[in-house]
């Protein structure tokens, strides 16, 4: 489990494809405070450290991930936000962050206001039930508030904190693609309403969480 609150940001130094898999490789930014096996979210992807040492560090990416997520995308030099596991005791500053990224989306525009940014994220249709104002997003990986929701766009505040301790402190523009998770408790509220909805299509929808 995770929180979307944001502990480094790493490079990509490489990424290498086996058939529909893939292994990728970062430089490392936590040193020795990790080990073989420990789960880090990558642009928010929950992924396992496969190997390491003190300049990079390891993971392998199945099939699956690479289908549903940005992963199959990235190029060497590319900036990626980092989190790892929440510890047991530890504190919860964001929101409830699984790590299981739910779709690849864009912004759809950015715009600057006063120190911060405001960001519309596209959200697809099979998903707008699972967004509310004032509701939580992961947007790669970051705890984000809906401050507003327009027609098929959810609209987020980057404050300069977070701009500056995330990827997004290389910039962020209109088209970029964005791996989205949204609220874990949302989608068990949907799943469990699904049987009492008379709308078929909405609840065949749901029934695919």
């Amino acid at each position: 489990m995770f929180t979307g609150i944001i502990e480094k940001t790493g490079k990509v130094e490489r990424l290498t494809a086996s058939g529909p898999e893939r292994t990728l490789t970062l430089d490392n930014p936590f040193g020795n405070d990790i080990k073989s096996g420990d789960s880090i979210a990558v642009d928010g992807v929950c992924l396992t450290v496969t190997a390491f040492d003190a300049k990079s560090m390891s993971f392998f990416i199945s099939a699956e991930t690479v289908k549903k997520t940005l992963a199959a995308h990235y190029k060497p030099g590319r900036s990626v936000n980092l989190e790892r596991a929440l510890a047991f005791g530890g504190r919860l500053d964001g929101h409830i962050v699984t790590g299981h990224v739910d779709t690849v989306s864009r912004i759809a525009s950015v715009k600057k206001v006063g120190a911060g940014v405001e960001l519309a994220v596209t959200i697809p249709p099979e998903f707008g039930h699972l967004t509310v104002d004032r509701g939580s997003i992961a947007v790669n990986g970051i705890s984000l508030t809906i401050a507003e929701m327009r027609s098929e766009a959810a609209v987020v505040s980057l404050i300069p904190e977070t701009q500056a301790r995330t990827s997004f402190a290389d910039g962020v523009k209109a088209g970029d693609a964005v791996n989205l998770e949204f609220d874990i408790l949302g989608k068990y509220a949907a799943r469990l309403l699904a049987p009492h909805l008379r709308d078929d299509k909405l609840r065949a929808l749901i029934e695919k969480l």
